[in-house]
């Protein structure tokens, strides 16, 4: 063969990226990890700082930004909504598909939930000689092993030991339901629920706030439906027949418009408090839609972007890998340190306010994050890999706890094809 018809041979076809408008999300997003990371960073902000303030204005400033960490729970319903949908779309037409759904969330959620239960019930009388942080969680007995932290809150109209469990509640109520629409609706079908569902949790908020019932329109289900609903939005437009590609520029859009919405709430009411009337109404309706938009970015951001690299930050995504743990076991340390005045003794062991303060978060961050990391090899992991048996069309988790994709051979680490942002 001479060298002239080596080089008259055709060049080889090189394979074009599909266009943007044809990419479907597949697999695991490592990014929804760090989207997951943040959720739970705000709420131990929010938690570990609780009541503190400062003189300086450095202080004020830095309590001030810790106090809207609360909204990290609104993150965390809008993800779930999202992922929750996701799999559920993936998986519609598979066999056994309501019967794999819900063996996987008990097989992921029902470990550290009931265990974390047994064991502070089985260790009452030991904890109630140290600390008082846990008395009255007896009458919350039937309430938190039904799921029904959330309603029980709302009749009381006060906090209780392990009242933070109101999320889970929320979550669990919200796998009841949605099986059934995304598996027995179109895809337009479940899109008119989505808008039904973020209407009427406005329209319970509203009626709830005017009845003075601040807890009620804080934590019951039916109020925290709008959030939940934008996340199974974007899903289901990144699998409408445009994909991926018609998510970004609505979602900037939507994003600019949210925030300016929110920057105006704040302003007006001289804050972002979750009791606040306003906020409780219009503030978490702006609150989902800018959370939804945000991940709407995020999922389209192609991997060089500085939005997906600050998603992929390890340190965020392994926060994001033990979040569930995180949020169950960070309000038991709290109940264990308020009652044995942990932080007092800190302060006065110390002798500075300040310093007193700096040990009490590093030890409440530490402990925490400690458990948690223990929790997951030696209680979840375990019963993680009996999923196996129950095989699902998307493997994701539920909003606090980490996807399980991403330790399992196959599975894309980003979407199929690339994306401009």
């Amino acid at each position: 063969m001479t060298v002239q018809q080596v080089n008259s041979r055709p060049p080889e076809r090189q394979t074009a990226p599909p266009p943007a408008s044809s990419c479907r999300i597949s697999g695991h997003l490592s990014v929804l990890d760090g989207v997951r990371g943040l959720a739970i960073l705000l709420v131990l902000s929010y938690h570990f700082t609780m009541g503190m303030t400062g003189q300086g204005l450095a202080a004020r400033l830095f309590f001030k930004a810790t106090s809207v960490g609360w909204c990290g729970v609104d993150l965390f319903f809008v993800l779930s909504g999202f992922l929750i949908t996701g799999i559920l779309c993936d998986a519609k037409g598979s066999p056994h598909r309501f019967r794999n759904f819900y063996a996987r969330r008990a097989l992921r959620i029902f470990p550290l939930y009931y265990g974390v239960l047994i064991g502070v019930f089985a260790g009452l009388p030991l904890i109630a000689t140290t600390t008082g942080g846990f008395d009255g969680v007896e009458d919350a007995y039937i309430w938190l092993w039904s799921y029904g932290t959330n309603i029980l809150v709302a009749l009381r109209g006060e906090w209780f030991p392990l009242s933070h469990f109101w999320t889970l509640a929320v979550e669990e109520h919200f796998y009841i339901f949605w099986p059934a629409v995304v598996f027995l609706c179109d895809r337009k079908t479940a899109v008119r629920v989505c808008l039904g569902m973020t209407l009427l949790a406005l329209v319970a908020r509203v009626w709830l706030v005017s009845q003075g019932a601040v807890l009620a329109a804080y934590c019951l289900t039916v109020c925290r439906m709008d959030a939940l609903a934008m996340g199974g939005l974007v899903a289901l437009a990144a699998r409408g027949p445009r994909g991926l590609g018609v998510l970004a520029p609505h979602a900037r859009t939507t994003l600019l418009l949210g925030a300016t919405a929110l920057s105006a709430l704040v302003g007006w009411r001289f804050g972002l408090a979750f009791h606040d009337p306003v906020i409780q109404t219009v503030g978490y309706l702006a609150l989902a839609v800018c959370f939804a938009a945000f991940l709407a970015l995020v999922v389209a951001a192609p991997a060089s972007s500085p939005l997906a690299i600050a998603c992929n930050l390890a340190p965020l995504r392994s926060l994001g890998r033990y979040s569930y743990g995180l949020y169950v076991y960070n309000s038991i340390f709290i109940l264990l340190a308020e009652g044995s005045s942990l932080l007092p003794r800190l302060v006065a062991w110390s002798g500075s306010t300040a310093v007193g303060r700096l040990l009490y978060v590093t030890l409440a961050a530490s402990s925490t994050l400690a458990v948690a990391w223990l929790s997951w090899h030696l209680l979840e992991k375990p019963f993680f890999k009996l999923k196996r048996h129950f095989p699902s069309g998307l493997d994701a988790n539920n909003l606090h706890s980490p996807d399980d994709s991403a330790r399992t051979p196959g599975y894309a680490s980003a979407p199929l094809c690339p994306l401009k942002a």
